[in-house]
């Protein structure tokens, strides 16, 4: 009887379509302004309509295992701000998903599996015609927020990093920054807004010595002294998890290596996206 009536309603189907003819109803391609695509913009970026406020009230270090050395700050961006200034970012800033090679036993695509953008300058600030790709100026909020976090740590900064998880799948694998372009022992500090992830890290020399946390909207946790050459940190997945969640990390590169890595791995050549209307639209994106 089921295959009957759907027999029916597929000729009934047909016979409307037959009498009215087909649609002439157009899909319209839909469009954006292209200056939302062109960096550096021809409108400056906008400020905000909120007061940037920090909190330092809630503060430990955490040094009693093996080389770590953190300060953790919860609420270091304190309700209801940091979520204003999740969807500040999230809306004027320009994101990309980078593709590059890898080589392993051959050859890899690998398509970063988060949206990213970064901002900045090494400290050698070269002619920008000597570097792979032009070098962008950090925006104001970033900028101001910057002069929060490096009063705190006592540390210049001079690259902000900006990582999208747009939802649980985004991830990033364990690392460590320790790169020779940031120095001998890096300060390295990392600002979360949006949705709460789980932050791992584990020591090289011994994987039983770990130190995990959960980073809510607002933490910040700085990574300093022998950190970065002796743990590893990672944001795994949550498959589960569908709300988004903002990275901002601020660093010093001293050397144009890092300016050239930094842009290659977080800008790359390939399509800007923007956050419009709730979605991430590609420049060549119907």
């Amino acid at each position: 009887m089921c295959s009957n009536k759907r027999k029916s309603y597929s000729s009934t189907k047909s016979n409307l379509h037959l009498f009215f003819g087909p649609s002439t109803v157009k899909k319209h391609k839909q469009t954006y302004d292209q200056s939302l695509f062109t960096y550096p913009f021809i409108d400056a970026y906008p400020l905000p309509s909120f007061i940037l406020q920090t909190n330092t009230k809630e503060c430990r270090i955490i040094n009693d295992k093996l080389d770590l050395d953190l300060l953790y700050i919860t609420s270091f961006i304190p309700s209801p701000c940091d979520m204003s200034l999740y969807t500040f970012l999230l809306n004027i800033l320009p994101w990309y998903r980078v593709k590059y090679s890898k080589q392993t036993d051959r050859l890899v695509d690998i398509i970063t599996p988060r949206y990213t953008t970064v901002f900045g300058i090494d400290d050698t600030q070269q002619s920008k015609e000597k570097y792979n790709r032009t070098p962008r100026e950090i925006p104001p909020i970033l900028n101001e927020l910057k002069q929060h976090v490096e009063q705190i740590t006592n540390t210049t900064y001079n690259f902000v990093l900006v990582n999208f998880y747009i939802n649980g799948q985004d991830s990033i694998t364990y690392h460590s920054d320790d790169e020779h372009w940031l120095g001998d022992q890096p300060c390295i500090a990392s600002l979360s807004l949006g949705a709460e992830r789980d932050f791992y890290m584990k020591n090289k020399l011994n994987e039983n010595l770990k130190q995990n946390f959960i980073l809510n909207s607002g933490d910040l946790i700085i990574m300093r002294g022998k950190t970065q050459h002796a743990w590893l940190h990672s944001v795994p997945k949550r498959t589960s998890q569908l709300s988004g969640r903002i990275n901002i990390t601020f660093r010093r590169a001293y050397l144009p290596e890092g300016t050239n890595n930094y842009y290659r791995y977080n800008v790359g050549d390939g399509p800007m996206y923007r956050y419009i209307n709730g979605k991430m639209i590609k420049h060549d994106s119907d």
